[in-house]
């Protein structure tokens, strides 16, 4: 855990999260990904898919756990887990806002994520390859890379990373 103690908690998303959800989000993205994907590209990412609608939509997904880390009654985290077969889950995205970060809130959402799953097996994710950042933490947690993630051809280079339970 970083220099910075405040508590945090983790609960489940609400609908009336989505809002916040969307603001928390688009800051993230635009903190990760800077310097890997361009400005053009991210505003459209944030206006399309980071909107308010969108999580709200995405919140009342009852086959997937949406988790919100909250400090200082402020959403600084939001995971996304979805199960697959074979006892696997995806996190569609786990992501903390940079000044949260280094708290032990990545590992505690996606960690309170697999709880909502009895019997998980493993779990996978992919990462933009450039995204270092994110490539060590999920490293320091127990993921490994597992080769190349399908990407489209005008988007950045992805890995799939997984992790077994």
């Amino acid at each position: 855990m970083g220099a910075d103690q405040r508590p945090f908690s983790i609960r489940a998303a609400k609908q009336n999260d989505a809002q916040e959800l969307s603001a928390m989000m688009v800051t993230s993205w635009r903190e990760a990904y800077v310097d890997i994907i361009s400005a053009p590209k991210l505003d459209e990412i944030c206006s399309t898919w980071l909107t308010p609608q969108k999580f709200a939509e995405r919140l009342v997904d009852q086959n997937a756990c949406n988790l919100v880390a909250v400090s200082d009654s402020l959403i600084v985290g939001h995971t996304h887990v979805l199960p697959r077969e074979n006892n696997s889950l995806l996190v569609a995205y786990l992501y903390v806002l940079k000044a949260h970060a280094r708290r032990g809130i990545g590992e505690t959402l996606l960690n309170s994520a697999i709880e909502c799953f009895p019997g998980t097996s493993h779990v996978e994710l992919g990462v933009l390859q450039q995204n270092h950042a994110a490539i060590a933490f999920y490293k320091s947690i127990g993921f490994y890379e597992a080769g190349p993630e399908p990407t489209p051809a005008d988007e950045p280079s992805s890995i799939k990373m997984t992790m077994a339970l």
